[in-house]
């Protein structure tokens, strides 16, 4: 079902050319087990202009068009069957989203004032290695008798996803903390896993793969912090590695007396700091939760960090009125990661009475805030990074712009309402910061191209390859020289006034051969492995037919298809310096063979049914001839079996049912008088089924009855001879007419009975 509403929590935001953002044309989701079986399950969709496409749960055969208005959003109701709720076990729940121009997708999941939301990444904005930001779950209550877990759920955008996953904790499949294993998903295959006790939480859980894919996180039902009621589900999408940050501010909430803050380090020694107060060093997968009392807090790491903000629970809220709020959880943006504008709608679904932005921006640019072209005026210092101001909104259900010159803003949007609550990021950018522009290598005399990724921003750059110093933030350069060459990037942001050195040592290399084997032939859904020659250090990818890749030495690619043959191409690449490609050849046979579709014949007529199995080596009939084609003369089951030169099969069957066009003869009198001639009446038909006879006298009332069509009337009722005189039949039946077309009719006539 789809419903267009207006007031309802979503948001378009507009592009920035220098990074990717939470807009775009093609989004994958899932929704993860929710403590309440028949929960609702339902996908938002906005755009800034009307536009259109399609929402299916590809492996579900199940399929859905739809419409957005500018400006409004659409909700699609989902089916039951996509909530995933089965650890450590592959499921078909993936959703995926196609839009003819640009939209903005969000999911929300929620029954019975037990709801959460989360916006929806863009299939380029994923990338392929993640950590889990979640929490622990709950344990039974008189109102829930189940065990409620921390989870956290990856979805494939493509086939032949290998994802390595390292747990954090117990999960429910038996396995312990730092179990390191991996599971392979086809595209739309989707995979959870939950902890094995509510104490058993899954935040710092790792998960690598060799394409990009989706990660969300969360738990079933949770209080927040533990010992505060109400509990709530959580359900957000992780951000991928590759676009952390090192620079946060979180603006505290509107109606609450602290915030649960947690933060996750991906690497060793990563140091936090709170307010410019060292908090924790931490480890990869490592983790620290704290509470802030209402006040922004600048949260600083000396490595890449993910952090999250919750909402808490309502029994802990002393500052809200009566059960107002209950647990969320939003990711936060880092500050590297603003946009200039964003649009949103406030919400008043699932009973949320005040709604809330908490605007982020530079403390010089406030002159310029706008929330729905009015200025918006006393901003907050953030007092431990005065750079920064923060101010809590207050908005009415509907549509708000909030708008921001110069070095752009972060937003959060969030409501309360009767132990209710929802938070998530009002838009965001996701460039790759993570990630060095620095080539790793290059080929001698090979054109190189470097490109720092920030043109469009407030980004000065400069390059130092040692014989050559630029500005450029894109150009190309050619090594004439083998050996190491050192490469330096200075990177100042302008509106952070932070500056940034990356340095590399490019090794310049000859170029060398690799050698691909595995040609071969083999019938569909059999399993082929490709060989590329051993180079010294060398990484490898290889494509080949339907966008096929794999960035091993020797894939494997199982149940393969028709469409999967042709030319597999390999590639070695040494410190940056990629070999010519080498090739292999993949013929998937799969021989066909259509009888057609199943067909009545009567063998009265004099034409016959021509069946032919095609052009292929071998055949086989069920009657043990080996013709290509044979003629069909009677009715029955036929079927053929083909077979190619290397063996592969194929199999049809052709059912003929006989049946000719129907009649029937109606005999106009009978005299059942024992003479052995015309003692009874019967109406004689053919090729007729679904029949009813039925005999009434000359004062309409019936006195027989039959669907047996051999069955005659004997001339008599309730074994009394009938009268002399005429009575009157009516036959109901089902036929075919001389095209052998179905039909049902009803015929009557008279009869007279003569003694």
């Amino acid at each position: 079902m789809i419903r267009c509403v207006t007031l309802i929590f979503c948001f378009f935001v507009s592009s920035m050319l220098f990074a990717q953002t939470n807009e775009g044309t093609d989004f994958w989701m899932g929704f993860m087990d929710h403590v309440d079986n028949d929960n609702e399950m339902v996908v938002m969709i906005t755009a800034p202009k009307n536009t259109s496409g399609t929402i299916e749960i590809p492996l579900q055969n199940w399929s859905m068009s739809f419409d957005v208005t500018a400006n409004q959003v659409t909700v699609v109701e989902m089916p039951a069957s996509v909530e995933t709720k089965i650890s450590e076990k592959k499921d078909d729940t993936g959703i995926h989203i196609t839009a003819n121009s640009p939209v903005s997708v969000y999911a929300h999941q929620f029954h019975n004032a037990r709801s959460e939301a989360a916006m929806i990444l863009p299939t380029p904005s994923l990338g392929d290695e993640y950590f889990v930001m979640a929490y622990q779950g709950s344990f039974p209550t008189t109102s829930v008798s189940t065990i409620n877990p921390s989870e956290f759920m990856a979805v494939a955008v493509e086939d032949g996803t290998e994802i390595t996953i390292e747990v954090s904790d117990f999960t429910k499949g038996g396995k312990w903390p730092n179990t390191v294993f991996t599971v392979r998903l086809d595209k739309g295959e989707s995979y959870l896993v939950q902890g094995k006790e509510p104490i058993h939480d899954m935040t710092g859980s790792w998960l690598k793969g060799n394409k990009p894919f989706v990660v969300f996180g969360g738990a079933t039902w949770t209080e927040v912090p533990v010992g505060c009621g109400f509990r709530d589900n959580l359900y957000e999408q992780m951000y991928p590695l590759s676009t952390w940050g090192r620079e946060f501010i979180m603006a505290p909430s509107a109606v609450a007396p602290f915030d649960l803050l947690r933060i996750l380090a991906a690497e060793n020694n990563t140091r936090v700091f709170i307010d410019n107060v060292l908090a924790a060093t931490l480890n990869r997968g490592e983790y620290y939760t704290t509470q802030i009392p209402r006040r922004a807090a600048y949260i600083r790491g000396t490595k890449p960090l993910l952090v999250a903000q919750y909402n808490i629970g309502n029994t802990c809220n002393t500052v809200a009125p009566d059960r107002l709020g209950d647990p969320s959880m939003v990711l936060l943006n880092a500050i590297a990661q603003t946009r200039e504008q964003v649009t949103l709608y406030a919400s008043e679904f699932e009973n949320i009475t005040d709604n809330y932005i908490n605007l982020i921006i530079q403390a010089g640019d406030t002159a310029s805030a706008r929330l729905d072209g009015a200025s918006i005026k006393q901003f907050t210092t953030v007092t431990a990074n005065p750079d920064f101001v923060y101010k809590s909104l207050k908005v009415s259900p509907g549509s708000h712009t909030v708008k921001v010159d110069g070095c752009g803003l972060i937003a959060t949007s969030y409501g309360y309402g009767d132990v209710e609550s929802y938070s998530y990021a009002a838009g965001a950018s996701f460039r790759e910061i993570n990630l060095s522009p620095i080539p790793e290598g290059a080929c001698l005399n090979d054109t190189v191209l470097f490109d720092s990724g920030l043109k469009g921003r407030d980004v000065e750059v400069f390059w130092d390859l040692g014989t050559r110093q630029t500005t450029a933030h894109s150009f190309t350069h050619i090594f004439t020289e083998l050996g190491i060459h050192p490469v330096t990037l200075i990177i100042h942001d302008l509106c952070l006034d932070t500056y940034d050195t990356l340095q590399q040592n490019m090794l310049v290399t000859l170029r060398q051969a690799v050698t691909a084997t595995g040609d071969t032939s083999l019938c569909e859904g059999g399993t082929v492995q490709l060989f590329a020659t051993d180079l010294a250090g060398a990484r490898y990818e290889w494509t080949g037919p339907q966008d096929y890749f794999s960035t091993e030495q020797y894939p494997v690619i199982s149940a393969i298809n028709f469409t999967q043959s042709g030319l597999y191409k390999a590639r070695g690449i040494v410190s940056g310096c990629a070999t010519h490609p080498a090739s292999v050849f993949v013929d998937v046979r799969a021989p066909r063979v259509s009888l057609g579709n199943d067909t009545t014949f009567c063998p009265d007529d004099p034409w016959r049914i021509h069946l032919d199995a095609g052009d292929v080596v071998h055949y086989i009939w069920e009657n043990g001839i080996g013709a290509p084609s044979r003629e069909i003369k009677e009715g029955g089951l036929y079927w053929v079996e083909v077979r190619d030169d290397i063996g592969c099969t194929d199999r049809d069957s052709f059912e003929v049912s006989e049946l000719c066009p129907s009649e029937i003869f109606y005999p106009n009198a009978f005299s059942p008088n024992d003479d052995g001639v015309n003692d009874v009446f019967r109406p004689v038909p053919t090729d007729v089924w679904n029949y009813e006879l039925s005999i009434y006298n000359r004062w309409g009332k019936l006195i027989f009855r039959s669907n047996d069509p051999n069955e005659a009337w004997d001339g008599t009722f309730k074994n009394t001879h009938a009268q002399e005189g005429v009575y009157v039949w009516m036959v109901k039946f089902s036929g075919a007419d001389q095209r052998l077309n179905a039909f049902t009719t009803q015929r009557s006539g008279t009869v007279t009975l003569i003694r």
